[in-house]
This record gives structure tokens, sequence and C-alpha cells, in this order.
């Protein structure tokens, strides 16, 4: 099992956090990490995409931040619209189609997982390979450097306190920070690889003695 040293990876996660910003253009409890990828329905994210797009489109002269005022009062998509972080919104408007791809790599995410692993946990191994898988998929669907902003902005949250399995959230966004970018560079290096594929993939590699992927515990 490989263990997260929070002191060598905290500087460099907050740096990361940091240039979503600039760039702007997870106790074995699965129910957290679920709700926090937001098992959002396809058909349901696609609706909030049309509807930023018919705002772009009517009104060319508004600006991200006023479109996204609209939104948080479009009834239907408000409640889907606000389970996103900041920065995840700030992407969504600026890329809607990317985030579309976004929101089908994390279903595929957690949909192997529970399948392989039989959860969605938290900090666990379980937890590596979904967001190693989400962030494969993504790779190979927007790219690389889109799917780096995407991943890092969904870590823009508070990060104060410890979570359920009593590990802090520091050590759990930088779990996930870590296999985000594992999860990436096998996604760059295996792009012709389908779903299944991409999933046996991954998976071999948690099952590693020295796998590349970390978790904080079994």
């Amino acid at each position: 099992m490989k263990k997260l040293f929070l002191g060598l990876l905290l500087s460099c996660s907050l740096l990361v956090i940091n240039s979503v910003n600039v760039f702007a253009d997870d106790t074995g409890c699965p129910q957290r990490e679920v709700e926090d990828l937001n098992s959002i329905k396809n058909d349901e994210f696609e609706k909030i995409v049309e509807t930023i797009v018919e705002f772009k489109t009517k009104f060319p002269e508004m600006s991200e931040e006023e479109i996204e005022i609209q939104i948080e009062k479009e009834k239907g998509i408000s409640d889907i619209w606000n389970t996103l972080t900041p920065s995840e919104k700030k992407l969504v408007i600026r890329y809607p189609f990317a985030a579309i791809d976004v929101n089908k790599a994390k279903n595929i995410a957690i949909k192997q997982t529970e399948s392989r692993f039989g959860e969605n946990g938290l900090g666990n191994q379980s937890d590596a390979f979904r967001h190693g898988l989400w962030n494969a998929e993504m790779t190979i669907l927007i790219g690389k450097d889109k799917a780096e902003m995407f991943a890092t902005a969904h870590e823009d949250k508070d990060v104060s306190g410890v979570e359920s399995d009593g590990y802090t959230k520091i050590e759990h966004r930088n779990m996930d920070l870590h296999n985000n970018e594992i999860g990436r560079e096998m996604g760059r290096k295996n792009s012709s690889l389908g779903e299944s594929e991409m999933g046996n993939l991954i998976y071999d590699e948690i099952m590693k003695v020295d796998s590349k992927f970390m978790w904080l515990h079994d």
C-alpha cells in the first residue's frame, strides 16, 4: 500500500491549485466520494451545457460572471450546477463542450470502480483507481492540458479538517492530485485503448507492489 506523505506534496499541490485560477480561460465510506465526483447523468449535464451555449449565442456580450449568475437562477439545473466547485463552473462556462466529455469520463470511472471494487471508496485503492481512470479518459477525450485544468479545478474546495476515514482533507487532496497526474500520463501514452482496456491497464498498475498510484489506507 502506498502511503501519501503530506510534507512532500503539500506545497506542490497548493501551487497547482492556485494555477487553475490563473488559467480560469474522497472509514471506506463510498458515499462521500461519489458525491464528490458528482455522478451526474450525461443528459442532465448536457442541459447545463445547452443553457450556457444558449446564453452565449443570444447574448454574446455577456461576461462569464454574468452567465454564471444567470445559471444560478435557472430552475431544473441550479441544483446540479451547485455541486460543482467555483473553478469548475468557470471552466464549464469557458469550455462547455469539453465539459460534456469530462462528465462522460467521470461516469465511466465511477461505473468501472463500482464494478471492479464493489464500491467507490474513500482514500483506498478504489479511490486511486477512480481518479486515475477519470483522468486517463479525460486525456483521451479532451487532451492532457484541459484534463489537468478540469481535474485540478475539481479539487478547489475547503481543505480544513478531516475526512470520515480520519485523514486530513489536505492529505486526500494531495492523493487525488498525484493520482490524477498518473492517470493523465497513462492516458497520454495509451490513447488508442478503449474504456475497458484502459480500466484493465490502470487496475493492473494499482495492484502492483510498487504501484505508481497512492492511497492512504486499505
